[in-house]
């Protein structure tokens, strides 16, 4: 009955994420927390937790399997096995925060530091998938604004503490591990400093919302040509021509030249943006004829003594030359980065090979998380995938970047909510850092965010146009890009000594 209870919990907590954005929904964290603690062995606690996480990631991701039938029919359900992998960390911290907390306080005690670096661990490797992180429920609300302190993971500690605050008083004084009369401890005491502390986030939101932020001065033109980079590859999607022709179009009808052109991933695929040939000839011709600098994605294949290697890239041009590139660091499991593939090639080889695919693997950027050199500026220019991870815009913002400029490729998620869900965890990178955030799409979404998070213009998806896009540069450094992510390690910490005094009083 728990177990069912906890998975009908952990449906109503899928409410609060996009694309429904319900953020009160967040309360079912509360009874989750409540269950986890009062449950009788540590295996139970992990039953509870797995259960919530499993449903609440079957609903969250269902747009998962969908995403590449087109390509691989109904072997594409095979993905939906990420669900049950990533209920099993959450229900791993149940069990850990019973195991250490014993049953009661100890445990409401540990659970929000658990699953805050439980949530850090799953950002780390070739395996990193950081969807469902609880911070995101925030985006769109006053809350969100506070990312500019601690980042999306600070949303999230705020949010863990306040729900192990709430169900403090749905534990038991016999499920308490070191049990206090309610004279000493008020039951009503967790609900006075849960709203403490909600409405000083919100009224610190409400605060920063405001004092609005600098006036756009500049324009950039962002290009959504309604493509598929995988399709293209296999002849089925159109050319690169869609592109010069909707930037041709719209610039020679602009009534300002715009100062960007900006084109999504995967825009060039054939060849090196170096060369003079097919796709990258015609693109820098292009460049060149309209005048704007363009900034857009590329893949990169390097054959020389160190071996055969793909990148995926993004290039700055300016009157047709190259003046920079970067590499994408964060590649996509499976997807871009095929973890292991040197040591299970054979396999790998094999099972692509049955959906007409190659089992090729990219390799991560050798420069690191580096902004893109502009003409005059530095942009934080990162590629898809990266944009829900914090750390990417944050190193490149720290070391100058004026400017957030995202391309993706988005047409591997079909009609589902996943590219919403991408999207708008990206939007949370330019509260972060305070910087606008400019971002073309191939097949969408393609939009403009100013440093509050918010949505100036957005092209509708499935659509071959382009958007007019005005902002500006900007300097200065938040606490976040400045001090990083201080809420793990202060979870961390925290932990560790918290864990050691609730189990040796246990002892």
């Amino acid at each position: 009955m728990r177990r069912f209870f906890a998975a009908l919990c952990g449906v109503l907590f899928t409410a609060s994420f996009a694309p429904f954005n319900l953020w009160f929904c967040a309360l079912a964290l509360v009874p989750l927390f409540a269950l986890v603690a009062r449950s009788e062995t540590p295996s139970r606690g992990f039953g509870v937790g797995f259960w919530f996480g499993l449903s609440f990631f079957a609903v969250h991701l269902f747009w998962l399997p969908n995403s590449l039938s087109n390509y691989f029919g109904p072997a594409a359900w095979l993905l939906y096995l990420v669900a049950p992998i990533v209920a099993a960390f959450w229900g791993l911290v149940a069990l850990v925060a019973r195991l250490l907390g014993g049953r009661g306080d100890g445990t409401l005690a540990l659970l929000p530091a658990l699953w805050l670096l439980m949530e850090w661990a799953r950002t780390q490797g070739v395996f990193a998938f950081p969807w469902g992180s609880v911070g995101y429920l925030w985006t769109g609300t006053p809350v969100a604004q506070t990312a500019d302190l601690g980042g999306v993971y600070g949303l999230s500690l705020l949010t863990l503490v306040m729900a192990a605050l709430l169900a403090a008083p749905f534990v038991n004084e016999a499920d308490r591990a070191y049990g206090s009369s309610p004279a000493i401890r008020p039951v009503y005491t967790p609900l006075i400093v849960t709203l403490l502390l909600g409405f000083s986030a919100w009224g610190y939101g409400l605060y920063r919302l405001g004092q609005g932020v600098t006036p756009p001065d500049q324009q950039a033109l962002l290009v959504q040509g309604n493509t598929d980079p995988l399709g293209r590859a296999l002849g089925t999607s159109p050319d690169i021509e869609v592109y010069i022709d909707l930037t041709q179009n719209a610039v020679s009808t602009a009534v300002l030249r715009p100062e960007l052109v900006i084109w999504p991933e995967g825009a060039i695929l054939r060849e090196s943006l170096e060369g003079m040939e097919g796709e990258a000839n015609r693109l820098r011709v292009a460049a060149s004829a309209e005048g704007s600098d363009i900034v857009t994605g590329a893949s990169v294949w390097v054959s020389d003594a160190g071996g055969f290697r793909g990148y995926n890239a993004v290039y700055s041009l300016s009157d047709a030359n190259v003046v920079d590139r970067y590499d994408k660091v964060y590649l996509v499991p499976f997807g871009e980065g095929i973890p292991f593939v040197r040591q299970l090639e054979g396999i790998y080889t094999t099972i692509y090979g049955w959906f007409g695919l190659g089992a090729f693997s990219r390799v991560p950027g050798e420069a690191g998380i580096v902004p893109l050199q502009l003409p005059d500026h530095l942009a934080a220019a990162y590629i898809c995938y990266e944009s829900v991870f914090p750390q990417v815009s944050r190193q490149m913002v720290l070391r100058g970047a004026d400017l957030l400029v995202n391309i993706s490729n988005d047409a591997w998620f079909g009609r589902g909510a996943g590219a919403e869900q991408h999207f708008q965890m990206g939007l949370m990178r330019a509260v972060e850092t305070r910087r606008y955030l400019l971002r073309a799409g191939n097949d969408g979404v393609t939009a403009v965010a100013d440093p509050l998070g918010r949505v100036q213009a957005r092209l509708p998806r499935f659509t071959a146009n382009s958007l007019t896009a005005n902002f500006t540069y900007l300097s200065g450094q938040t606490p976040y890009v400045r001090f990083g992510d201080w809420a793990v390690w202060l979870a961390g910490l925290y932990a560790f000594f918290a864990g050691v005094v609730v189990f040796s009083r246990r002892a």
